[in-house]
C-alpha cells in the first residue's frame, strides 16, 4: 500500500472507530512501511472484517495476519490442486503394492520361521476371500467376517459361505 491508500484506509477505519489514529506524517509513514506488501483492497476487507467481530481498534498486525492467512489459504488450494492433478495423472500401480505386500509377507514367515511359499500362499487366499461379500454375515468385499455382535471372526479367518464362494470365484 502507499500513503494515500493508507490515508484512505485510515479515514475509513476512523469513521467506524474514533480511536483509529489520525493520518498524520509519522503514522502514515509507519504504517505504509508496516503494510507495503498487503494490496489495498485486502487491507479494506480485513478492516471491514475486524470490525465486524472486534470492538478493539484495527492495528497493522491485524490487517497483516489477514493477509498472511489469505495467501496461505491460496497456496494450500493450489498445493492441493496440484497433488490431485498428479494422482490423476499417476494412478497408484497396484501390482507393485501387492508385490510388495507379498514380499513384506514372505519376510515376515522368515523372521517367524514359517515357509515363505506358505505364507505367500495365505496372503493370495485371504486376498480371495476378502474380494467377495459374505453371504453369511453381510460383510462388504475388503471387510473380515463378524460372528455374534459384530465382533471379528477368531478360530477361522472367513465364514466357509465366503471361502466356497471365493474358491469358485478363482475357477
Amino acid at each position: 500500500m502507499n500513503r494515500a491508500e493508507v490515508a484512505t484506509l485510515l479515514g475509513a477505519a476512523s469513521a467506524v472507530d474514533p480511536k483509529v489514529p489520525h493520518p498524520d506524517p509519522d503514522v502514515l509513514t509507519m504504517w505504509v512501511g508496516i503494510l507495503d506488501d498487503v494490496p489495498a483492497d485486502v487491507a479494506g476487507a480485513a478492516v471491514r472484517a475486524h470490525y465486524r467481530h472486534n470492538d478493539e481498534t484495527v492495528m497493522p498486525a491485524d490487517i497483516v495476519e489477514y493477509w498472511r492467512t489469505i495467501r496461505r489459504d491460496a497456496a494450500e488450494r493450489e498445493h492441493n490442486a496440484q497433488l490431485r492433478a498428479r494422482a490423476i495423472e499417476r494412478p497408484p500401480n497396484l501390482r507393485a503394492i501387492r508385490d510388495g505386500i507379498a514380499r513384506v509377507a514372505a519376510a515376515l514367515a522368515i523372521t517367524r520361521g514359517v515357509d515363505p511359499e506358505y505364507a505367500e500362499a495365505e496372503v493370495e487366499a485371504r486376498r480371495a476371500y476378502l474380494a467377495v461379500a459374505c453371504t453369511w454375515c453381510k460383510a462388504r468385499p475388503g471387510s473380515p467376517c463378524t460372528g455374534p455382535g459384530g465382533k471379528p471372526l477368531t478360530k477361522q479367518p472367513a465364514h466357509d459361505a465366503r471361502l466356497a464362494d471365493a474358491l469358485a470365484s478363482t475357477r
